[in-house]
């Protein structure tokens, strides 16, 4: 099949969870004799230079990509607030010169389907529907909405609370507003595919999570040596940050006066200068942006997933899984993963349990080693993406096929 692949990033580097989502969906549709092109927004915020994407998998696809200015603003932000009912998420993403390359692109070649990676790019199916008749999936990332409505509920700031409400409001109206205006839907979780039914989405639907090439990935070993905490995860992206400063604020200080020799090691990218001050503390070591997650995470104990907030699945603890590294996550924090509490992940919602799991791990040597080897099992088991993509790739041909039937 040729499939037109479009999104609001370029799959690469491989440093965020949709990059990761949207590269692993590609390798496997590529891996599956697809035809793939990707056209995608290249920006400010993630530039990629054309002479830096590498051969492994770009010399077998085709692609394209827009540069475009996405960051927000303060005078942009108010002029979408006071003069739009458009979010303002998504009027960021709003280009004519995007445009103008999807007609191109969509007039020049035959697509089979075109496949739209997130919320963002929904904006422009109205462009598909006008210049080719595939079918059109959409496969977003999270329910976004949810995301900013938590947000509103905790931030302490009363303007904020009330921005994040409006945004909140704005982006669940849009997005019913575009309910099975696609052909097909390809949630990332169990959890959000429950969300667009009990909406009304009556188009076919298929769960499609990110996936791993498990087989290349480091052996996984099952000793706690040196422990330690390690948290791994955009720092950017707001429920990150609201979840690390709870944890900092909630349960750091009681495991570091009981544990003196315990680490707690932070890894993430674009963190606010203010941000990180708060974790110059004894015990904490702030790593930044790293280069390669699997080298980061290899040498670690236990990974913490303290979220507060959000929606879709969490990438990084399939990775912790495929590490065989114990989990401590809130439930929250561990949808889309389809862990079990105490079986292959500890689960807790408040700072006294999240405390106690962590402690539990640490004192408990066999309940550690089995963690490590039922999350490895699961993420082999769930989250293969060659099994992934093969059922992607079935699931296409068959809309396609009773396309071409009708």
């Amino acid at each position: 099949m040729h499939i037109l692949v479009i999104s609001s990033k370029f799959p690469f580097p491989l440093k965020d969870g949709g990059a990761i989502a949207t590269y692993a969906l590609v390798s496997g549709l590529v891996k599956h004799k697809n035809q793939v092109f990707i056209l995608s927004f290249n920006t400010k915020k993630h530039f990629i230079k054309l002479n830096e994407i590498p051969e492994i998998l770009f010399n077998r696809i085709d692609y394209s990509v827009v540069f475009a200015n996405t960051s927000p603003g303060i005078l942009s932000a108010a002029i979408n607030l006071f003069f739009s009912k458009l979010p303002y998420i998504l009027a960021r993403f709003r280009s004519r010169k995007f445009e103008q390359e999807l007609i191109r692109i969509l007039n020049t070649q035959n697509f089979d389907i075109v496949h739209i990676e997130g919320l963002y790019m929904l904006q422009y199916i109205p462009i598909i529907k006008a210049n080719c008749k595939a079918k059109i999936a959409y496969r977003p990332h999270n329910v976004e909405f949810q995301i900013w409505n938590k947000l509103a509920q905790v931030d302490p700031g009363v303007f904020k609370k009330l921005y994040f409400k409006i945004l909140s409001d704005r982006i669940l109206k849009y997005e019913l507003s575009l309910l099975n205006s696609y052909d097909l839907i390809l949630p990332i979780s169990n959890e959000d595919a429950v969300f667009f039914n009990h909406s009304g989405n009556n188009r076919p639907l298929l769960v499609v999570p990110t996936g791993f090439e498990i087989q290349k990935m480091a052996p996984p070993t099952h000793e706690l040596t040196n422990p330690s905490l390690f948290f791994i995860g955009s720092l950017e992206w707001r429920p990150n940050q609201e979840g690390v400063i709870w944890f900092l604020e909630h349960c750091w200080n009681i495991l570091h006066s009981k544990f003196p020799a315990l680490k707690w090691y932070i890894a993430g990218r674009n963190a606010p200068v203010n941000f990180k001050r708060k974790f110059d503390k004894p015990g904490i070591v702030w790593k930044g942006e790293v280069e390669n997650a699997s080298e980061f995470i290899k040498d670690k104990s236990i990974m913490i997933v303290p979220l507060l907030s959000g929606s879709g699945m969490r990438i990084k603890i399939i990775e912790a899984f495929v590490h065989s590294k114990p989990v401590v996550s809130t439930n929250l924090g561990a949808s889309g993963t389809q862990a079990k509490n105490n079986d292959n992940i500890l689960l807790a919602d408040s700072d006294e349990i999240f405390i106690e799991q962590i402690i539990r791990l640490l004192e408990n040597n066999q309940l550690y080693q089995k963690l490590a080897i039922n999350g490895y099992k699961h993420a082999k088991n769930t989250f293969d993406n060659t099994i992934i993509s093969k059922t992607l790739t079935a699931f296409y041909k068959q809309q396609v096929t009773f396309k071409n039937h009708e």
